[in-house]
């Protein structure tokens, strides 16, 4: 089999990781990105040597590039259209995380999934870090035995993105993230596609509450709190905040509970009461797994296997953080989640 053939979309910090992460596997040929800024579209060609063709234009790029797979960066509010387009195409797409930033989108992006062969992935890129990856192989293993209550936090210094620079002028004239960004669905899905992954189970219902004290330039709330009622039973909690003060809290604030187990500060804890064993399961580990994350994208195309989080995972770990941005926005009134089957 040649080699698979690769074109990014998106060429923020995120999209440019990914460029440098094709062009340095073998298992594809990075041949093309895409950007409406043509600039952005340059540059990221020439930190790989200049190989790939640069693009301005979706269709232009499946057009001309012959792809076999989309790797998607666009902003949040933008995914669903190119994930369909890439689907309509032929390809097999990966896109960022959340999904999508409405239950309209996630609907239009499975109905495009169920209706193609071809292969999703959904950047829940904590997954593919080895100290979440430990924590969820204790838990599949029953070592917590049966998990009833979990939490996790999003929070973070993010004033810098209110910069003037960040005003697109390809995308409107705005600053896509201080107009469409929602702290729990675009921060907070990282925790509750973990906690969910954890409890092996999905919400079904959500209320949250938040503010606007820390970060007003946010036209939505810039701290959210919401608890969810998982389909298990099991309750699990998240927040999410971008105009803290100091560093992020290390292990993301992680808590899970469960009947034969706690994991708490990196540590699981089993046994009794009075004389717990205590387990570090921390490792020395910086960054985001990016290269990880593309191997297993690509070998799941090589090796016709499932994804790790495919459209349906995906779309179940971004409808109930939406839910919660609509619980927030709605005052703390309780939110039904929906659930996307394959």
């Amino acid at each position: 089999m040649s080699a698979l053939r690769v074109g990014v979309v998106g060429l923020g910090g995120n999209g440019r990781a990914f460029v440098r992460g094709y062009a340095e596997s073998d298992l594809c040929d990075l041949v093309a990105v895409c950007d409406l800024n043509p600039e952005r579209a340059a540059q990221a060609a020439a930190e790989v040597g200049g190989g790939p063709r640069q693009y301005t234009d979706l269709d232009a790029m499946f057009e001309g590039a012959d792809l076999d797979a989309l790797s998607m960066h666009t902003p949040d509010h933008l995914h669903a259209d190119p994930f369909i387009a890439g689907l309509q195409a032929d390809c097999h797409v990966l896109v960022e995380k959340p999904m999508g930033n409405t239950i309209e989108d996630l609907e239009r992006m499975t109905d495009a999934a169920r209706g193609s062969d071809r292969k999703t992935l959904v950047g829940h890129i904590l997954r593919f870090n080895p100290v979440y990856a430990e924590v969820h192989r204790r838990c599949a293993a029953g070592q917590l035995g049966e998990v009833f209550y979990l939490e996790a936090d999003y929070f973070h210094d993010l004033k810098r993105q209110a910069a003037a620079e960040r005003t697109n002028p390809y995308i409107g004239g705005v600053n896509w993230w201080l107009e469409h960004e929602k702290v729990i669905v675009g921060g907070g899905a990282h925790q509750f596609d973990l906690l969910r992954w954890y409890a092996g189970s999905h919400a079904v219902e959500v209320t949250g509450y938040g503010n606007s004290i820390a970060f007003p330039e946010m036209k939505h709330p810039d701290c959210m709190c919401a608890v969810f009622k998982l389909a298990s039973g099991a309750v699990a909690k998240v927040g999410a905040a971008y105009g803290v003060v100091g560093p992020r809290p290390e292990w993301l604030n992680l808590e899970i509970y469960g009947t034969e187990g706690t994991v708490r500060d990196g540590k699981l804890i089993t046994g009794e009461h009075d004389d717990p064993t205590i387990e570090d399961l921390r490792v020395e580990y910086s960054g985001h797994p990016f290269a990880p994350e593309i191997e297993h994208f690509l070998r799941c195309i090589i090796d016709d296997t499932p994804t790790l989080v495919d459209a349906f995972e995906g779309a179940n770990s971004a409808a109930a953080t939406i839910m919660a941005a609509e619980s927030v926005e709605a005052g703390g009134e309780p939110m039904d989640v929906p659930f996307f089957e394959r």
